[in-house]
């Protein structure tokens, strides 16, 4: 269901259409249990999360403390930007139509900070997404700022930094969010982060002259799961899970990574694919699966080999991405089977076939266990990813996504402040923005976005499940791609090829100010991002009130009178 409200400006009224749930059909309470991972109370799998939650009345709440810590995930020190002390941060956990809300306080004092919570929808709460620029100002030293929104979703993510390159130096957690699944399982083993890893920090890497003169990103010099690895000098341990014999596991898997697409698996056990983001698929099953940076896939493994050996879980960076790391064939964790008398030591367990891909998990395969079809569009937009050269500024490459200049934008007039403040969208070429509040309410919006150069990039858009329409190889011509309107995958994080194309679609039903970008770290620090400010000016202000509004302009006095950068 769908209610108008009106919100008055000095330009007069407007109407804009604010999505709220749908009214749900109350059916017999079925328990969630390991024989009914679709039922949840009185709602169910077949409830699909774009239109309708649960409301528990239930708030969780959660107190990060940003600060500096040295410390050695794989047994070398390095000094890292971490939540309460700890790396990875303390998982986020909810249950599905929970309020969540997140204090995050500032103890660096030469840092602004913030916290984004990657693929949560944030309907009709713009201000709790935490970009930089978009909705907020940096959380200045010493201050303290807190979000707030509904879990409408359920399933796996991650929340991270999205203040400069932070998160590559460890400000990042997990974040579970319970609720049905598309099959059965017994166990739920929790979350398994894996991501590339740097001795050095990610700062002064991004500064090498082969990164900022050339564009060539730093070597990774090893890969992580949950925090963990071993490394060549023999320091450091290795993430371990425990298997029941004869039982199904869930496992949420999370490439929280800089740059590395992995491929990945765990020896002689298949998975059975569940959920990918935030959305549920129908389950399919694979040896090896392959997740760009910022994408999730819940999957369950059933522990039916023999209980008197270990196994290794790999996670196997994709070379041909041009991404190099230093330890991508010993990236792992450990799988032991309970048991009495538990096997030690490390396992000496055979590999599936990984493949060196550079690509996403076909299409084919991500069928939404609810689909949707996709209307027609009221705005197409084409952009071309461009690698530039020297801008003359501190970063010589930049990457440029339409628009006529790289996403550089000042980090002390955020665009909503901006938008509310004009009535209006008026925002400097730094932004590299799109205007969308001409659009009516819950028009479909087309994307095309190509690149000739030979990288993929994981694109992420927030505020939205996003429909994956066409992706190829090659140039995009119109005559010549078919677009799947039927029953398209959606997702938040999705890959454009190398040298290729992507066509996407969303729909304009959540008022804000909404980021689109590649989620290599490097790529985004260079410039490859686009704002989408959607939703009438009126409806933007309708949606942070006065609280969120006073709020956000407590932030940004605060960093003003902090003294550091305004741009990045």
């Amino acid at each position: 269901m769908r209610f108008s409200f009106f919100f008055g400006t000095f330009l007069g009224w407007a109407t804009w259409t604010v999505a709220v749930p749908l009214e749900h059909t109350k059916r017999q309470s079925c328990a969630n249990g390991p024989t009914a991972r679709n039922c949840w109370g009185d709602f169910s799998i077949d409830d699909d999360v774009t239109y309708t939650w649960p409301d528990t009345g239930v708030t969780r709440s959660y107190s990060f403390d940003v600060g500096l810590a040295t410390l050695a995930p794989d047994g070398v020190e390095k000094v890292m930007m971490v939540v309460n002390g700890q790396y990875p941060g303390p998982t986020i956990e909810a249950n599905w139509g929970d309020s969540v809300q997140v204090e995050v306080c500032n103890n660096l004092s030469q840092n602004g900070t913030s916290i984004h919570f990657h693929g949560v929808r944030h309907l009709n709460t713009n201000h709790a997404d935490g970009a930089v620029s978009q909705t907020e100002c940096p959380i200045a030293p010493g201050d303290c700022h807190t979000y707030r929104f509904k879990a409408t979703q359920h399933g796996s993510s991650w929340y991270h930094s999205h203040y400069s390159l932070q998160y590559g130096d460890g400000l990042l957690g997990a974040i579970v969010i319970r609720g049905p699944t598309t099959a059965n399982w017994d166990i739920d083993l929790g979350p398994l982060l894996i991501t590339d890893h740097y001795h050095e920090s990610v700062f002064d890497l991004a500064d090498e002259p082969l990164t900022s003169l050339i564009g060539i990103p730093p070597v990774a010099v090893n890969g992580l799961m949950n925090g963990k690895n071993a490394y060549l000098t023999g320091t450091g341990s290795r993430a371990e899970f425990t298997f029941t014999p004869g039982k199904k596991h869930l496992l949420r898997l999370v490439n929280t990574g800089s740059e590395m697409i992995f491929r990945f698996a765990v020896d002689q056990h298949r998975m059975t694919v569940v959920a990918m983001d935030f959305i549920p698929i129908q389950p399919f099953e694979t040896d090896t699966l392959l997740i760009a940076i910022g994408q999730r896939y819940d999957v369950i493994i059933e522990a039916d080999q023999s209980p008197d050996v270990a196994y290794w879980a790999r996670g196997v960076p994709m070379t041909s991405c041009f991404a190099i790391n230093l330890m991508s064939t010993d990236i792992r964790a450990i799988v032991r089977y309970e048991s009495d008398t538990p096997v030690t030591g490390d396992p000496t367990s055979t590999s599936w076939l990984m493949l060196d891909t550079c690509a996403d998990e076909d299409l084919s395969n991500l069928v939404p266990h609810i689909t949707h079809s996709v209307g027609p569009s009221a705005l197409t937009q084409n952009f071309n990813a461009v690698l530039l050269p020297s801008q003359g500024d501190n970063y010589a490459v930049r990457w440029r996504v339409g628009g006529s200049e790289p996403y550089r934008p000042p980090k002390n007039n955020p665009v909503v402040k901006q938008v509310i403040d004009t009535a209006a969208v008026n925002l400097t070429a730094d932004f590299n923005p799109i205007d969308l509040t001409s659009l009516a309410p819950s028009s479909w919006v087309y994307l095309i976005v190509e690149s000739l150069a030979p990288l993929p990039h994981p694109l992420h858009l927030h505020g939205h499940d996003t429909y994956v329409l066409a992706r190829g190889t090659g140039p995009y011509v119109e005559l010549l791609t078919s677009l799947d309107l039927e029953s398209p995958p959606r997702r938040d994080t999705f890959n454009l090829p190398q040298s290729g194309y992507v066509v996407l679609a969303f729909q304009t039903d959540n008022p804000g100010s909404w980021l689109l970008h590649c989620h290599i770290q490097w790529h985004i620090h260079q410039g490859f991002a686009l704002t989408l400010v959607e939703g009438s000016p009126s409806s933007i202000q309708g949606v942070y009130g006065s609280g969120e509004d006073a709020e956000m302009r407590r932030i940004c006095q605060n960093w003003g009178s902090s003294g550091l950068e305004t741009t990045d």
